[in-house]
């Protein structure tokens, strides 16, 4: 064997080894979610035994809370496809709401993955249908995603100051109340400035190579009308969510008192807005047992959040199976069509 010839055979063994360890590396992403799941799982049916988790299913009347699940779903897709549709319009290419409906919906069998999924999804359909760089596109998603997290800081931080037990003046303590206070606002006010400077664009040349470019390359076409009329939108968005899952408590014949729901649920929202879990689950759950659990019985409350998440989980899975073919129509004959 030739000296060329055992560098090529020792080169080509180690792209194997990296192909390898890269799979390897993608399954262990792909899996690391379901996992983190699974544990929390386990440490809450530790908290809250599981029979007594399974015999609070009984208490819900299905005859007033399927409907109220299927009040709320509705809104949530529509406002949810609103946004994408103008954010699409306004920031990369012209688009129909209804043609982004069906994609929107198909994007959710993905974001069973993760959630990441499903937003690539959303923006590689506009990429290929529409004919917009991979770059512009993913910088459109990221303007989505930006004003959810701004929206949730918001409500975030309105529900702290309704907090009884917590107040602004725990931003200089030491203790949890001061983490929370503290990672809130300081992020809360980091966003506030960058919409400011994506709003106003002013002059200078570190800003604009810092906030107007690569992820950001689109938000220099961003109004301030269009961070506010996409705010509005989702703000109406989580507010029909919470008084949905005020009345989905009911039904549960559980009542508690609305100001606590506007208190808390923005916290949950923001805990279980953190990607280490599949749909949120798991984190959604633990979040809502930290904060109810002196409100009422820990198994109702975990028995509530399972059942409420998991009738979104089946209907949004419904809406994307039922979206799909139209989705994948689109996208494979009329790719082309501006």
């Amino acid at each position: 064997m030739t000296e060329e010839s055992i560098i090529k055979e020792s080169r080509s063994d180690e792209l194997s080894a990296a192909g390898k360890s890269g799979k390897m590396g993608g399954l262990l992403r792909n899996l690391l979610p379901w996992i983190v799941t699974v544990l929390i799982f386990v440490y809450i049916f530790r908290q809250v035994p599981l029979p007594e988790v399974m015999a609070s299913f009984k208490l819900v009347r299905l005859d007033l809370f399927i409907p109220v699940v299927f009040t709320v779903f509705p809104v949530f897709f529509i406002t949810d496809t609103l946004t994408h549709h103008l954010v699409f319009t306004w920031l990369a290419a012209r688009t129909r709401f209804f043609e982004v409906m069906f994609a929107r919906g198909a994007t959710y069998i993905l974001s069973m993955l993760n959630f990441f999924a499903g937003q690539g999804g959303i923006g590689y359909w506009l990429s290929r249908t529409k004919k917009v760089p991979g770059g512009e596109a993913a910088s459109t998603i990221v303007f989505v995603m930006f004003m959810e997290l701004f929206l949730i800081m918001v409500l975030s931080a309105m529900g702290i100051i309704l907090m009884p037990e917590v107040h602004l003046s725990h931003f200089l303590s030491a203790g949890s109340e001061g983490v929370l206070v503290r990672t809130v606002f300081i992020t809360l006010g980091v966003l506030l400035f960058q919409v400011y400077i994506w709003s106003t664009k002013p002059p200078g040349r570190l800003v604009h190579w810092l906030l107007f470019r690569g992820p950001f390359q689109v938000f220099d076409r961003a109004r301030f009308r269009h961070f506010a009329i996409i705010f509005v939108i989702k703000l109406f968005m989580y507010i029909v969510d919470i008084f949905g899952a005020w009345v989905g408590l009911k039904t549960f014949g559980v009542d508690v008192p609305l100001v606590h729901m506007l208190t808390y649920l923005p916290l949950i929202y923001l805990i279980g807005s953190i990607p280490v879990t599949v749909l949120r689950l798991g984190t959604t759950q633990a979040a809502w047992l930290f904060f109810f659990s002196d409100l009422m019985d820990p198994a109702t409350i975990i028995a509530f959040s399972v059942l409420w998440s998991f009738s979104f989980l089946f209907l949004r899975t419904a809406a994307g199976l039922v979206c799909l073919p139209k989705a994948l129509s689109d996208f494979n004959g009329r790719g082309a069509e501006p």
